[in-house]
Parts: structure tokens; sequence; C-alpha cells
């Protein structure tokens, strides 16, 4: 019989493999799916493991030109790295001061800062678009980048600001300072550095936040080549595609693919990042 131990590590292991199996299979399904015939997709008699005849990659080529997948996909990947690169411009100096300066209304702002990322969005649309709609950003990608970066600015902000406080001692600004440096140049040339875990995993969070978002493309576009791949899946899936599997997930697959890539390019600073620890590793 086996002992207490080799039980609990057994019983530990067989749980861990039942979890991976349950959260790994709609994956595969996803992909499974995407890369067979329509009869097979929708066909009973299909395999879990499916005869390598039905495999086919007719679905990816078929929502690339049917569909004009590549403007989606093309303005998905625009107003996702623009907006994160602007959310990163300013949140990168707005959550230093938070953490390192004293100034009046200092918590008050900050605390408003980070009650947005709880706020419901939906509330805003309306004014939201008004407001866009005054300034002739409605249906233009410079709207949705400008929409979604103050979208993904707050949790930026929170986010980075944790780092300053807790990840960057005091004592190595203070060291630059006395070796000549100004608070400028101090936070350029050392803090910034030692910050881009940090940074890092703020543009990841941002990236995958302005990549995956309906709501406010959704609101502010009627004209097809400024939609996003987001978007223009759920028109998708109102057409005739809607029986044809295979190729609405093929286009989850393209929609999904890029922050995965964006995660695995950035991952060796991620987790240093959200851990507090500075240096690039």
């Amino acid at each position: 019989m086996l002992n207490e131990n080799k039980r609990a590590k057994l019983l530990l292991y067989a749980g861990i493999a039942a979890f991976t199996l349950w959260a790994v299979v709609p994956y595969y399904w996803v992909i499974r799916t995407s890369i067979l015939t329509n009869i097979a997709a929708i066909s009973p008699d299909t395999g879990f493991i499916p005869d390598i005849s039905l495999l086919t990659l007719d679905s990816y080529l078929a929502i690339w030109d049917r569909f004009a997948f590549q403007t989606y996909f093309g303005n998905s990947i625009i107003v996702s790295i623009a907006a994160t690169i602007i959310s990163l411009f300013f949140a990168i100096p707005g959550a230093y001061a938070f953490a390192r300066l004293d100034f009046p209304g200092r918590q008050a702002l900050f605390y408003t800062a980070v009650f947005t990322i709880m706020f419901p969005w939906i509330v805003l649309t309306i004014p939201v678009y008004e407001v866009f709609f005054f300034l002739d950003l409605v249906n233009t990608l410079t709207g949705i980048i400008i929409a979604l970066s103050i979208f993904v600015l707050p949790q930026n902000i929170w986010l980075l600001q944790g780092f300053f406080r807790q990840g960057i001692p005091e004592n190595i600004e203070e060291a630059a300072l006395i070796d000549g440096h100004n608070e400028l140049t101090a936070f350029l040339r050392i803090v910034l550095p030692l910050s881009l875990p940090a940074v890092a995993a703020a543009a990841l969070f941002a990236f995958l936040t302005a990549w995956n978002n309906f709501l406010w493309v959704f609101v502010l576009t009627t004209d097809e080549a400024n939609r996003t791949a987001t978007v223009a899946i759920y028109y998708i899936l109102g057409s005739d595609v809607l029986r044809e599997w295979n190729v609405l997930m093929a286009s989850l697959v393209l929609l999904v693919a890029p922050p995965v890539i964006f995660y695995g390019l950035s991952r060796r600073y991620v987790g240093a990042g959200l851990g507090g620890s500075p240096g690039g590793g």
C-alpha cells in the first residue's frame, strides 16, 4: 500500500492533470475545428482526433479573403500598440509622482484613478460618444486610440505606482542625487531602467486590454474600415458564417495569436515586474 505521503502526491498530480486537461481541451477544440473542413467540423462522426484527410487550411484563407480580416487585424495591431505606448507615456511619470512626490490632493487623485478601474464603463458610453462626436473623432482610428489609451491608463498607473513604491528603494535616488544627478536625470538614468520589468508587465496588460476591448470600438465605429478584429467577429457571427464553424474558429485563433506571442516575448520581465523586483533579469 502507498504511504500517506505518496498517496497525497498521487492525488495532487491527478488533480493537476485533470485541471490541466479541463483547461486545455477547449483550446484544442478551437484549433481542431479551425483546421477541419466545414462538413467535418459539424459532423458527429468526426473523432476527437480527426483523420488527417479531413484537415485543411481553407478556413483561414476564407476568413482572410471573404471578410477582409487583414484590415480588422491590422487595425487591432495599430490601435493596441498605439494605446499601449500612449498610456505608458502618461502612466510612468504619473505613477512615479504618486509614489514619490508629496503634493496637495495626491491621495484623492490616486484613489480617483484607481476607482475608475472598478467603474462600469458601459454607463459612460453615451456621454463618451457625444464628446467624441463633438471632437469629430467618431469612426476614426485616432478616436479609438484615444479612447483605449484612457481606458488602460488607470490600471497602468495603479500597477506602476506599486512598483515604484515597493520595488525601488528611495536610497537609490538619494545616491544618484549625491552623485550630481537632478531628479529628472536620476529618474531617466537610474529608476526607469530598473523599472523595465514593471513597465513590461504594464505594457502586456495594456496591450491585452486594448486588443480585447469590444465596447469602445463598437460604440465609436460604424465604418468597416475602422473596425478591429473583436468587433469584426461580432458582425461575422451575424452573417452566414454562423453555419461555418471552422471559419469562425479560425477567426478566433487569429484573434488570440498576437496576445500569446506578445506574452511570450515579454514573459521574462512580467514575473519580476509583478513581484516587485527591479532589473531586467
